[in-house]
């Protein structure tokens, strides 16, 4: 016998023990906690001989009973289903009744405090949410709103609790969940919860709920600028520190509440806009800061935190550029007096637009010197990675039809050394054309300049053929000397372009036998 059929027999039972007795409020209570109890209520549920008050009471009893050794919602889901294909109307009417008490206890301050989510708001939450369907327009209403009012009190601590998370209640209650979740966001939500919160809006938010959240959380941005939150997050850290013995003196409580600001700003309202980035306000709001440059007098501290922000502006607009933004982002990329890691995230930006137009301003770089034999300083080495970044940029926007003129682009000054992992860089980005530019790539085996053979060695490696062996072999006996750090660091050692032909040979064979099997 199933446990469905199990269920069945003993709330048959239970109804036909009940129909010689009257049932009181006292019964029902009782019945929490004893064996037969649980199905005793469900009895009571599916019976039209009492009354609306005790029906909702009892379904309320399987609700507040704190028992492991039966799913009480699971039997009450149970009883609505079986009385919903018998008379809707009286399910309807028991989930009205108990809608208020459900209500009262998702808003009650939980007891306990610290110790993680109040056991009985979480099995009231989880039967709001479960009863939602049998609701009325109305009942429906007040019920999503009780349950995301109590997830947004405390989000980053009971999103996950019970056995529906917050992200799969809003997203299976759609738009009407996500509009209420926006005003849940506030400047003073833990980072994690804010960063939540968004991506639900952005999945699952209608057009309004978007602009709304898209507003909200530049509000916040602007909020956690002002000296009025660096003043709470002193009041936390403060009460924080004398709680745990540590010295509270101002200028210590002051130092970590600007550090905490910033990651609340870089951790938290930051990157929550990425989720909503497709709304022009937030895109207008991370580029400006972005765009953003320290003054010539500001101090180191503030500089470093400002460029901080800039790099996560430009890493949560991913995926959210348009060709409009282009210019301004090859400004930032190209403009010297940035840091490197606000360059780098800019470079990023201006590759996800995919425009060719990008490509004229990127040649500059891509004839950057960088280090030779007669030394490599720190601009040097600056120069080469810049070089590098946009030698592949500049590949991926303009294909096959770029390579020969990139070729030549390349500097060519005495002693010029480039990196394997560069050039392989180079070789990567072309063996992921479309389609494949093999004879353009092969062309370049007959170059004068070495780093361009081997450029071409390592393209046919990972897309050549055996057809393409024979050609390379020509070069094993090229004694050109390669030159630039982590030649010599290699396993084996490659000094010259003819080992670097004799392994490109062997990785092509290895690959090819790998693709027979």
């Amino acid at each position: 016998m199933g446990s469905t059929t199990k269920i069945i027999v003993l709330w048959s039972a239970a109804a036909l023990l009940l129909a010689g007795c009257k049932v009181s409020s006292d019964d029902v209570q009782q019945w929490k906690d004893t064996v037969k109890g649980p199905t005793r209520l469900a009895a009571v549920i599916g019976s039209d001989r009492y009354s609306p008050e005790l029906r909702v009471e009892a379904a309320l009893a399987m609700v507040e009973m704190d028992r492991t050794d039966v799913d009480a919602l699971g039997l009450l889901k149970k009883s609505f289903d079986d009385l919903q294909t018998e008379d809707p109307a009286a399910v309807k009417t028991i989930v009205g009744g108990m809608v208020p008490r459900l209500e009262a206890l998702l808003a009650d301050s939980p007891e306990g405090g610290g110790n993680g989510p109040d056991l009985i708001q979480v099995r009231a939450k989880d039967a709001a949410y479960m009863i939602i369907p049998y609701a009325s327009e109305e009942k429906r209403q007040a019920l999503i709103h009780s349950v995301l009012a109590w997830y947004s009190a405390d989000f980053e601590g009971r999103s996950l609790a019970g056995d529906y998370s917050a992200e799969q209640v809003t997203r299976a209650l759609g738009g009407e969940a996500a509009n209420q979740l926006v005003e849940a966001l506030n400047e003073k939500m833990m980072p994690a919860a804010m960063i939540k919160i968004a991506d639900i809006i952005g999945e699952s938010g209608d057009d309004d709920a978007k602009k709304r959240a898209g507003d909200r959380l530049i509000a916040i941005e602007k909020e956690m600028e002002k000296s009025t939150f660096v003043k709470w997050l002193s009041e936390q850290i403060r009460a924080s520190l004398e709680e745990s013995g540590e010295p509270a003196d101002d200028a210590r409580v002051n130092a970590l509440a600007v550090f905490n600001r910033e990651n609340y700003i870089n951790d938290g309202v930051l990157p929550a806009m990425r989720h909503l980035g497709d709304q022009e306000a937030v895109a207008a709001r991370l580029l400006r800061i972005a765009d953003t440059k320290p003054g010539a007098e500001d101090a180191q501290s503030w500089v470093d935190r400002l460029n901080a922000r800039r790099a996560t502006a430009l890493k949560a607009l991913e995926g959210h550029v348009t060709r409009e933004h282009l210019n301004r982002l090859l400004s930032i990329a190209l403009d010297s007096a940035n840091p490197i890691e606000v360059r780098d995230y800019a470079f990023d930006r201006v590759g996800d637009i995919h425009s060719r137009s990008a490509i004229p301003r990127l040649w500059p770089l891509v004839s950057l010197v960088g280090c030779t034999d007669a030394g490599c300083s720190s601009a040097n080495k600056l120069d080469k990675r810049l070089r590098w970044r946009a030698g592949e940029l500049v590949l991926s926007l303009g294909g096959p039809s770029i390579i020969e003129q990139f070729s030549q682009r390349l500097p060519s000054a005495s002693g010029i050394q480039y990196e394997p992992e560069e050039l392989e860089g180079y070789a990567t980005r072309m063996s992921q054309m479309t389609p494949p530019p093999t004879s353009t790539v092969s062309a370049l085996l007959d170059s004068q300049q070495w780093w361009n053979r081997v450029v071409a060695l390592r393209y046919l490696e990972r897309r050549g053929g055996e057809a393409d062996v024979p050609a390379m072999k020509r070069l094993m006996s090229d004694e050109a000397q390669v030159s630039g750090q982590g030649w010599s660091e290699l396993n084996p050692q490659v000094k010259n372009v003819g080992e670097v032909a004799d392994a490109a040979i062997n990785a092509l064979r290895t690959r090819e036998q790998g693709d027979e099997r």
